[in-house]
């Protein structure tokens, strides 16, 4: 049976309301300093850390959601920068490259997928174009990529500017998708769609192509000539293959929550390590003494102040001034509370007694904010919305 909200139902909301005076004041606050300000939480903050690794170039993503892969070719010039006598200061690695093909495969799975499926319909064509296009992904999926495509400077792939919109893009790559996707609907066969994709895949490359650039097929870099897969080989090597993620969260609810971010192309094998946040945050440490960040993925819509450069999950009393119950980390994640939107890297610590106190972190915002486009991220953050940590295995032992 169906209730509805009655006119009595509201008298006693509204006393309910009035009998706590703090209500009021908190309505003014909201009103006049807006719910930010009227939220923010008076804690003061020191940045300063006593490991680092090297500094290099803070990326500015602008429009394009390209944070993982940002963060990715952070990791990227630590590793060249261990390995080889390249000048990484001055190194610039194309993430537009990478954004290129990482599109491109996932229109080949979605493609694959709707070719396999024994009843096409417009309706799974919207679901799974939905699905598969947009701007996600992992360190995991970055390294496939290059795995398959290498790696290209950015002098040979220009970066996308503040003029790309990313959510026009997206739009209209689904849009594109799904129209030329409906000339399956009238083939019967599936050896008759296979002959059809190929030419479904240049549109897509196509449409790409126009809108970021051409990826080169071959560059000159310090005087000699590589094709970018090449280029990856010789410099990069497989320094990148030890690198796992890791989470404190358990596996049920990491596979049920974060993997919204479909295992679509190239590799379904990602290996994902179960930890906790005292091995994790001893691993962390490990890593970067080592000179190299780590990657990491989390929720910050909620728990950041790039004005001042923080990302702590207590920066702001939302809960307490909207009267928001707590829950644990995993009810967060499962509900959707805590969500991936964002990936930046660590690239230092402060420690106490060898304990980590908080950490320093790259963002992909430019030169933003009070430290420059660096960020003051809190331990407590660490164990509330960091979701997955990209480390080296080794340190995990």
């Amino acid at each position: 049976m169906k209730s509805e909200v009655s006119a009595n139902d509201l008298l006693k909301f509204e006393q309910i309301y009035h009998d706590n005076p703090e209500n009021s004041v908190t309505e003014t606050r909201v009103r006049d300093e807006g719910l930010l300000e009227a939220s923010k939480n008076s804690q003061k903050y020191k940045f300063k850390f006593n490991i680092e690794t090297p500094k290099t170039k803070i990326y500015h993503q602008h429009d394009s959601h390209q944070c993982n892969i940002y963060a990715f070719l952070r990791v990227v010039k630590d590793v060249l920068r261990q390995n080889t006598d390249l000048n990484v200061g001055a190194l610039d690695l194309s993430s537009n490259y990478i954004n290129f093909y990482d599109k491109l495969e996932k229109a080949n799975a979605l493609y694959n997928e709707l070719i396999d499926a024994d009843e096409l319909s417009l309706e799974l064509i919207r679901d799974k174009t939905d699905w598969y296009i947009g701007s996600f992904g992992t360190f995991h999926f970055c390294r496939e990529i290059v795995n398959k495509y290498g790696l290209a400077p950015t002098q040979n792939m220009k970066e996308v500017d503040r003029r790309y919109n990313d959510r026009l893009v997206i739009k209209l790559l689904r849009d594109k998708i799904k129209s030329d996707a409906v000339s399956l609907l009238k083939m019967s066969s599936k050896i008759e769609k296979l002959s059809k994709k190929s030419s479904l895949m240049y549109g897509v490359y196509q449409f790409l192509a126009k809108v970021y650039g051409m990826p080169p097929t071959n560059f000159t870099f310090a005087g000699e000539d590589f094709t970018p897969l090449e280029f990856k080989n010789h410099f990069l090597g497989d320094a990148l293959e030890d690198f796992v993620a890791v989470t404190a969260f358990d596996q049920e609810t990491l596979l049920s929550s974060y993997a919204f971010v479909p295992n679509i192309y190239l590799n379904d094998s990602e290996t994902i390590l179960y930890s906790d946040h005292v091995k994790i945050k001893e691993a962390i440490i490990k890593q970067l003494i080592s000179g190299v960040s780590v990657w990491f993925s989390a929720e910050e819509f909620l728990s950041s102040n790039y004005r001042d450069g923080i990302l702590d999950n207590e920066a702001y009393g939302f809960s307490r001034i909207l009267d928001i119950p707590d829950l644990t980390a995993q009810q967060k994640l499962t509900l959707g509370v805590t969500t991936y939107d964002h990936a930046m890297c660590i690239t230092g610590a402060l420690t106490k007694n060898n304990i980590a106190e908080q950490f320093r972190v790259d963002n992909s915002f430019g030169q933003r904010g009070k430290y420059g486009g660096q960020m003051l991220m809190t331990s407590s953050f660490l164990e509330n919305s960091v979701i997955t940590l990209v480390i080296n295995r080794k340190f995990l032992m």
